[in-house]
């Protein structure tokens, strides 16, 4: 992984206080370039902080559906970029096998293309904020339900995996800091 020697003070990506369950904060952790690594329930409300000084960095994956928006805010600025893999990407349960009627697949929206390669009937899908989210929605929720999520929250879940969709894709990730050139522009 290529990037340059910045050191942000606080990095913030999607996660929860579980661990580095998400992509993003198994990233952030293998990047290795920041003091503190602070988990957000969205990229949006991580972009907030960023530009109101919480935090210094913002790390989106390429997948995001919603990349574009930060890109285009101009009070952000684009600080680096590398590609990284992420963990696999697997259909997961609970179940010893998968059912053969599927109420509903949780998974994250960037994963939503995975859907169309499924050879399974369900349905219903669910989008949810990130893929432990996804994981704990199939503990809580009806027997015929599996998640979209990654090897990382399904082993920490105690999920079966019933199917390695990708075993782990060179994703692209882009660093957020806030744009200073604006900010003083203003000034």
């Amino acid at each position: 992984m290529e990037i340059n020697e910045s050191k942000y003070a606080i990095l913030g990506t999607l996660g929860d206080d579980e661990g580095f369950l998400t992509c993003s904060m198994h990233i952030a952790k293998k990047l290795n370039n920041s003091d503190i690594i602070k988990p957000y329930p969205e990229f949006e409300a991580a972009a907030e902080d960023l530009k109101s000084g919480e935090i210094s960095c913002l790390l989106v994956p390429g997948a995001y559906p919603k990349l574009n928006s930060f890109i285009m805010d101009s009070e952000l600025v684009v600080s680096e970029s590398f590609v990284e893999k992420i963990p696999a990407l697997v259909l997961s349960g609970f179940h010893a096998e998968c059912p053969d009627q599927i109420d509903v697949i949780f998974h994250h929206p960037a994963t939503t293309y995975l859907l169309s390669e499924l050879s399974i009937i369900y349905r219903e899908s669910s989008t949810v904020s990130s893929n432990p989210e996804a994981c704990r929605k199939v503990m809580h929720h009806t027997e015929r339900s599996i998640a979209l999520t990654n090897q990382l929250c399904a082993d920490h879940y105690g999920l079966v995996t019933y199917k390695v969709l990708r075993e782990g894709i060179n994703m692209p990730w882009v660093c957020f800091t806030k744009n200073v050139q604006r900010m003083n522009a203003l000034v």
